[in-house]
């Protein structure tokens, strides 16, 4: 098994134009497992510190942080104070229920 962050081996990078038939949107961020628990999490939660985040999701922190960075430079997730508190945005609930159909596992 790969690490959690892992792209699945049916999804191509962000330079593919198709995918399963279907034409990829390069505007549209390719979700790692990581960042799918991590807006799933978030999805449910609606916002929580940065340490919570990681430990409710099993993840760890410093990986958290630089995911939810990430996550929060494509816009997905959004810091809702100047503490390292997140949420998700719109645009992260909709690469969620976009991107999981397509996860395998």
């Amino acid at each position: 098994m790969g690490p959690p962050d892992a792209r699945p081996a049916d999804r191509p990078p962000r330079s593919s134009e198709e995918w399963n038939g279907d034409a990829l949107d390069a505007d549209r961020p390719s979700l790692t497992r990581s960042d799918e628990r991590l807006l799933s999490y978030l999805a449910d939660v609606g916002a929580d510190y940065q340490a919570f985040i990681a430990g409710n999701t099993g993840l760890y922190d410093d990986h958290v942080e630089s995911r939810l960075t990430a996550l929060a430079d494509d816009g997905l997730v959004e810091r809702v104070s100047g503490e390292a508190v997140y949420r998700v945005t719109d645009a992260g609930r909709d690469a969620l229920r976009d991107d999981c159909p397509r996860w395998s596992d």
